[in-house]
């Protein structure tokens, strides 16, 4: 690779953090429907064409605003979780509150992006399914590791009971910004009900 490629590259990888780190911003500050391009333009020191010369779309360029603060928020709740001796139930729960709490940080933000990311087309709805595989894949890992402790029945199909998870873990994430308020802390709750719940089968096989 020339220097002239290697200088493009990273005058391309700058502008990018510049529009990233301006519609976090602004949406942060006025809230994603009420915040105009021409302004996050602005603000990153772009022409607007250059803002969707990057980013396809306004949906796009939120779950790009937001996928690292997100990839944060699941790397610091996997690297404290309970260890692998506590109950299963107890470290899915500690994952799914570590990113119910980023979510009731701004619930009109998350809103939009729970709402943006559902059908997700391009490049960045690629980068949204994988984060979903990924996080389903870690829950059936735990899950395998509780099996291995005795925990759970050896039968238990983990990928499956992963995106058993995930499934609850989706609808009270939706349930709880649906409403006025956003309690992350009750939100986890009704998810733990809905783990005791289906964790019977799990134990009996």
């Amino acid at each position: 690779m020339d220097r002239k490629s290697t200088r493009r590259e990273q005058a391309s990888a700058e502008t990018r953090r510049l529009i990233l780190a301006a519609a976090k911003e602004l949406y942060l500050e006025k809230g994603y429907r009420q915040a105009p391009s021409r302004e996050l333009a602005r603000r990153a020191g772009v022409a607007e064409g250059t803002v969707f010369a990057h980013f396809p779309d306004k949906a796009s360029l939120l779950a790009a605003a937001l996928h690292e603060d997100l990839e944060q928020t699941v790397g610091r709740a996997v690297a404290s979780l309970p260890p692998r001796d506590a109950p299963c139930r107890d470290r899915l729960l500690h994952l799914a509150g570590a990113l119910y709490a980023y979510y009731a940080e701004n619930p009109e933000l998350s809103r939009a992006l729970v709402k943006e990311s559902l059908f997700l087309g391009g490049d960045w709805g690629e980068r949204v399914r994988d984060a979903v595989l990924g996080f389903v894949s870690l829950v059936s890992a735990i899950v395998e590791e509780a099996k291995a402790q005795g925990e759970y029945a050896p039968d238990v199909d983990a990928a499956l009971a992963g995106k058993a998870f995930f499934a609850a873990y989706y609808l009270e994430l939706v349930g709880g910004l649906s409403g006025p308020g956003f309690d992350p802390a009750q939100v986890r709750n009704d998810l733990e009900a809905q783990i005791r719940m289906w964790e019977r089968g799990l134990v009996n096989g």
